[in-house]
């Protein structure tokens, strides 16, 4: 009898012990979320306060893509100015942007036509001349000032407004696969390879590689914008509540009555050290370096375009522009909070006469 039991109790003790790690492997939670929970449970416990209930987070979604459409006008080259232009490498380029597949490409695909239009006319310009085709050149003249004064609109459409960008800020359902302290986000190189073109191409140098350039934006649309928000969303939810638990014993019953620590007041301070400092802060840190990373380069890029549009006397769509203070206000309310939490909590110890990162007692 007992040689049957053995073996099954033994069983019973490994699921059991084998149980709490498979449940953490499977947990619903990140990493970050997870350290939030440690640090807040232990620092309502420590100073004997609840923090109030927090609203229910709201993320910041990108403009629908007919908020931001933009109109373009259309080019007064017609099918006999077309067929005149036989000695062009642009009659091939014409040809293939008015073709179905070019007027019902994405925007990506007409800027390469655009930019493509560009760095062609010049030379086709110069062959009409010779040609004793004055008249077309001069069309074709006006027909690459329209190009270039919309121009501005097409990088707009094709970049920041793009489907790539609008997947790149798109959120994800959790944060459990986002690692900023990895650093492999595959957009931060490719923000600064477009901001670089983007630059290129406002300053008249229309050349261009198609296949890097949709590699590129390729890159970008598999970058971690949206869960770059969503955890500074989440550190602001908590930040706010952590300092309100705070807040409530600096404002109401001391930590301590005169200026020395108290048992409640070190252990206080270790919770600070070990949750908040070593967990919280250390991966609050590596995200706000993310967020420094790809925030440059899409900042230069806004910055430039924008210059762009307004020098050309083009609307840059309003929902963006929404968006885009929505997004940088709440980058900086992030910022804020984690000073404002780091204030109280040195407030706090200051009652007791403890810093920090100090060993100093009374």
């Amino acid at each position: 009898m007992t040689s049957y039991r053995q073996p099954f109790w033994k069983y019973i003790a490994a699921v059991a012990f084998c149980l709490p790690l498979f449940l953490a492997g499977c947990s619903d939670s990140s990493e970050l979320e997870n350290h939030w929970r440690d640090y807040l449970t232990r620092l309502a416990r420590v100073l004997d306060r609840e923090a109030s209930t927090s609203p229910q987070d709201a993320f910041l979604h990108f403009p629908r893509p007919r908020d931001m459409a933009i109109t373009f006008a259309d080019s007064n080259i017609d099918l006999l100015d077309f067929l005149r232009m036989r000695q062009c490498a642009l009659r091939e380029t014409i040809a293939e942007r008015n073709s179905i597949l070019g007027r019902h490409g994405d925007a990506s695909a007409k800027l390469i036509f655009d930019l493509r239009f560009l760095s062609e006319a010049e030379t086709c310009i110069d062959i009409l001349h010779s040609e004793g085709k004055a008249s077309l050149a001069a069309t074709l003249r006006e027909a690459v000032n329209l190009k270039q004064r919309e121009l501005p609109n097409r990088l707009f459409a094709a970049g920041i407004a793009g489907a790539e960008f609008r997947e790149f800020w798109q959120a994800p359902p959790d944060l459990r696969s986002y690692h900023p302290d990895r650093g492999d986000d595959p957009s931060a190189a490719a923000l600064a390879r477009w901001n670089h073109w983007q630059h290129q191409w406002l300053a008249g140098n229309w050349q261009h590689d198609k296949d890097e350039m949709l590699s590129t934006l390729g890159k970008i649309r598999l970058g971690d914008g949206g869960a770059l928000l969503k955890a500074q969303i989440l550190n602001i939810r908590e930040l706010n509540a952590a300092a309100d638990i705070i807040d409530q014993r600096v404002s109401g019953r001391p930590l301590c009555l005169q200026a020395s620590p108290t048992p409640a007041a070190q252990q206080f301070r270790n919770v600070l050290s070990t949750y908040f400092i070593s967990q919280v802060q250390r991966q609050a840190s590596l995200i706000n370096n993310h967020q420094f990373g790809v925030q440059s380069e899409i900042t230069a890029i806004e910055n430039e375009l924008f210059a762009a549009m307004a020098a050309n006397g083009l609307t840059i769509p309003i929902a963006y522009l929404d968006w885009k203070k929505q997004r940088d206000d709440l980058l900086i309310e992030s910022t804020q909070a984690q000073r404002q939490h780091v204030k109280l909590a040195g407030a706090l110890l200051a009652q007791c006469g403890l810093s920090p990162g100090g060993n100093n007692e009374n």
